[in-house]
C-alpha cells in the first residue's frame, strides 16, 4: 500500500454530491473498473474491440479535416488554381497573396467558436450521435462550394462554413471515444483521430501531386469532389452507433445505458451485478463532477477546479498550434522560392506528410506505455533541436546540400510531431474535462487551437515566403528560430502543469482535481473512495480518516502506483 503522505479521498464537496449512491453497487462497479485496469492490451482488445471500432469509425470524420487543410494550402503552388485566382507579383509570377492566405486559414475561427455553442448544446439536448450525422448532411451541402468556386472571395466563404463542421467533428469524435472507450484503450482510440487527420493530408498530398498533371480547372475541382466519399457512410455508421453511456446515463435513460454496454463489450463480458455496479460507477462520477458543473454550463468551465482543466486542455491545444508545424505546411511554397521545380516539391510534400501516418502509428504503440505527459515533453524537446537547426541553416548560403537538409529537417519534424505531442493532445483535451462539460470543452478548446491559428496563419506565410510575394517577409528557414524562442516558453509551461492523465478513471481524476493535486505528482497518489465504504463514510469529518475508512479496500492506480 502506498505511503500514507501520498493517500488521497474524496473532499466535503464530493461526499456531498455523491450522497445517493448505493455504496453496494459502487463498490462492484470499482471492482470491474480495476479488472478493467489489470487487463493485459491483448486482453483488453478481445474484450473490447467493439467499442474501439464504433469509436474509430466515426473518427473517420477527421479524415476530411486533414485532407481539405492540406489540398487548399498546396494548391497555393499548383499551376491551373494560380491561373484561376492568382495575382502577379514584382517578377510577373502568379501568386496568391499572402493576406489572402492567412484569410483563408483565419476564417476557420469563428465556424469552430459557433460549433463550441452549438456542439454544447445539441448534445446536452439530444446526445452525440444526432449531432453527428447532422453534421454530415451539412458538410455534404458545404462541398459543392469548394467544388463550384468562382472566386478567392467565394473560398472564403466555403472555408468559414466547413470550419464550424471541423470544430462540431472534432468535438464529437474526441468526447465519444474518451466516454465510449475502456481505460487501457482510450488514449489509442482519442489518438486515432490524429491518425485520420493525418490519412487525410496523406491523400490530399498523393493527389495534389497527381493534379499536376491534369488540366485546367479540374486539376483542382476533381480533389474537391472526392470529399463526398466520406459522408453517406459516417451518416448510417452514427445513426447504428450505439449512444455515449454517460450521457445516458445523466438523462435518465438507464435501460438504454445498459444496452449500450452490452453492445460495446463482448459477450459474457457483463453479469446482472457487474453491469449495475457500472452503471452505479457512471453515476457516481457524474455526482462527483456535479459539485463543480452541477449545470453544464459555460461560465463553469471557469470556475473552481474546472478552471484549472480548462487552463491546461487550452496548454495542450497551444502547444500544439505553437511547435513549428506549420512550417511543414508550407513547405511547397519555400522549395519552390529557393530553386525547386514544382514537380520536386510536391514530390517531397507527399514524404512529409506520410510521416502524418507513420509517426500516429508510432505513437499508437507508445502512448500507453510512456504515458501522455512524457511524451509531450520529450516530443517538445526534440522539436525544438529541428527547430534551432532549421532557422541555423537558414542562416548560411543557400546550396544544394543544406536545402537537402533543411528538407530533412522538415521531414523529422513531421515525424516526431505526429509520434508524440501531436494525437497526444487530442487524448488530453478529451481527458481532463469533466464528462459533463466534455463537449463544451473540447470545442472551446478547439476553438482556441484555431484562434491560435490566427497567430500563426498570420505569421507563418510571412516569415516562409519570398520578399517578392505581396505581404511576405523573406525570413524562409529563419523562421525556425522564431518557432524555437516560442516552443521553449510553451515546454516550460508543459513542465509545471500538464499532468499524466493516462490510467485514471473519469471518477479517480475528478478526485485528483478536488484534492489539488501538484501535476508533477497525479501518478505518486493512491486514491480511495469512501462511497464504496458505507454508511461509515458519510460520519467522517473533513480532513481526518477514522479507522472504520482506513480499512475500506483501496481503488489504486494499478498502473502507475507501484
Amino acid at each position: 500500500m502506498s505511503d500514507a503522505t501520498n493517500t488521497i479521498g474524496l473532499t466535503p464537496n464530493l461526499i456531498q454530491a455523491g450522497i445517493d449512491i448505493d455504496p453496494v453497487l459502487l463498490a462492484e462497479g470499482l471492482e470491474t473498473i480495476r479488472q478493467e485496469k489489470n487487463e493485459t492490451l491483448g486482453e483488453t482488445f478481445r474484450l473490447h474491440w467493439r467499442a474501439i471500432l464504433w469509436s474509430m469509425t466515426l473518427s473517420l470524420a477527421l479524415v476530411m479535416d486533414g485532407y481539405d487543410g492540406s489540398i487548399t494550402t498546396a494548391f497555393y503552388g499548383l499551376p491551373a488554381f494560380l491561373e484561376r485566382f492568382g495575382v502577379k507579383n514584382s517578377k510577373g509570377k502568379l501568386v496568391i497573396d499572402a493576406n489572402y492566405q492567412t484569410a483563408i486559414a483565419n476564417i476557420l475561427i469563428p465556424g469552430n467558436f459557433l460549433a463550441f455553442w452549438v456542439v454544447g448544446a445539441a448534445t446536452k439536448r439530444w446526445g452525440m450521435r444526432p449531432v453527428y450525422a447532422g453534421g454530415m448532411v451539412l458538410i455534404t451541402l458545404i462541398i459543392f462550394l469548394f467544388v463550384f468556386l468562382q472566386s478567392i472571395q467565394m473560398l472564403l466563404v466555403a472555408q468559414l462554413l466547413v470550419g464550424f463542421c471541423w470544430g462540431l467533428f472534432h468535438t464529437l469524435t474526441a468526447a465519444y471515444a474518451a466516454e465510449i472507450c475502456p481505460i487501457r484503450l482510450r488514449g489509442m482510440a482519442v489518438s486515432f483521430i490524429s491518425f485520420c487527420w493525418g490519412t487525410g493530408g496523406f491523400i490530399a498530398a498523393g493527389l495534389n501531386r497527381a493534379a499536376l498533371d491534369i488540366q485546367g480547372d479540374w486539376s483542382w475541382r476533381l480533389p474537391y469532389c472526392l470529399q463526398w466519399i466520406w459522408p453517406v457512410p459516417l451518416f448510417f455508421a452514427a445513426i447504428y452507433a450505439p449512444e455515449s453511456p454517460y450521457w445516458l446515463v445523466r438523462v435518465g435513460k438507464i435501460d438504454q445505458a445498459k444496452k449500450c454496454l452490452t453492445r460495446i463489450r463482448s459477450p459474457g463480458y457483463w453479469d446482472s451485478h457487474s453491469l449495475d455496479g457500472y452503471i452505479e460507477f457512471i453515476r457516481h462520477t457524474d455526482h462527483l463532477e456535479s459539485a463543480e458543473s452541477s449545470k453544464g454550463s459555460f461560465m463553469e468551465m471557469f470556475k473552481g477546479t474546472n478552471l484549472r482543466r480548462t487552463e491546461i486542455m487550452l496548454g495542450v491545444w497551444t502547444i500544439q498550434q505553437w511547435s513549428g508545424l506549420s512550417l511543414t505546411g508550407y513547405a511547397i511554397v519555400f522549395l519552390k522560392s529557393v530553386g525547386w521545380s514544382t514537380t520536386a516539391a510536391f514530390n517531397l510534400n507527399m514524404v512529409i506528410t506520410a510521416m502524418n501516418l507513420v509517426g500516429c502509428a508510432l505513437e499508437l504503440f507508445v502512448i500507453n506505455r510512456f504515458g501522455r505527459r512524457p511524451l509531450i515533453l520529450w516530443g517538445m524537446t526534440m522539436l525544438m533541436t529541428l527547430l534551432l537547426l532549421i532557422g541555423i541553416l537558414g542562416s548560411v548560403p543557400f546550396n544544394h546540400h543544406v536545402i537537402q537538409a533543411i528538407a530533412s529537417f522538415l521531414i523529422l519534424l513531421n515525424l516526431i510531431f505526429h509520434a508524440t505531442i501531436g494525437p497526444v493532445t487530442y487524448t488530453v483535451a478529451a481527458e481532463i474535462p469533466s464528462s459533463r462539460l466534455r463537449q463544451r470543452t473540447v470545442a472551446f478548446g478547439r476553438g482556441w487551437y484555431v484562434a491560435n491559428g490566427v497567430a500563426t496563419g498570420q505569421l507563418t506565410p510571412r516569415m516562409v515566403n519570398p520578399k517578392t510575394t505581396p505581404g511576405a517577409w523573406g525570413w524562409g528557414a529563419k523562421a525556425g528560430y522564431f518557432y524555437f524562442g516560442v516552443a521553449v516558453v510553451v515546454t516550460t509551461w508543459a513542465y509545471f502543469r500538464m499532468p499524466e492523465t493516462g490510467g485514471f478513471s473519469f471518477a479517480e481524476l475528478e478526485i485528483l482535481f478536488a484534492n489539488k493535486v501538484n501535476a508533477r505528482k497525479f501518478t505518486k497518489q493512491h486514491i480511495h473512495d469512501e462511497m464504496a465504504a458505507g454508511d461509515s463514510a458519510f460520519d467522517t469529518k473533513p480532513g481526518e480518516m477514522d479507522d472504520d475508512l482506513k480499512a475500506i479496500p483501496q481503488l489504486e492506480h494499478n498502473e502507475y502506483a507501484k
